[in-house]
C-alpha cells in the first residue's frame, strides 16, 4: 500500500469531528515547502501508526480465514526458538 493510499484510507476512517485537524496538518505541509521538523515527525509517526493498523487488520483477516495457529502452539514454538523455560 502506498502512502497516498494510506492517507486516503485514514481520511475515510477519520471521524468527521477530527477531519479539520488532519486537513490542517496536510495544509501546513503544503504551505511550508521545506517543512518543519515537528510536522515531518508527526507525519512519520502517523504513517507508522497506519502501517501498524494495516498489519493488524491483515492479521485479523488471516485469522478469520482460519490461517492462524493456536496460541499454545505459538507459545511452544517461541519457547523453543528463544530457549525460554516452560511455565511450572
Amino acid at each position: 500500500m502506498t502512502i497516498k493510499e494510506l492517507l486516503i484510507q485514514e481520511i475515510d476512517s477519520t471521524p468527521d469531528e477530527l477531519l479539520p485537524d488532519l486537513l490542517s496538518l496536510v495544509r501546513s505541509l503544503k504551505s511550508t515547502p521545506h517543512g518543519q521538523l515537528n510536522t515531518y515527525e508527526q507525519l512519520l509517526e502517523r504513517i507508522d501508526y497506519l502501517e501498524a493498523i494495516i498489519g493488524i487488520r491483515k492479521g485479523l483477516e488471516s485469522f478469520d480465514r482460519g490461517e492462524g495457529i493456536r496460541a499454545e502452539r505459538a507459545m511452544t514454538a517461541l519457547q523453543q526458538q528463544f530457549n525460554i523455560p516452560p511455565r511450572l
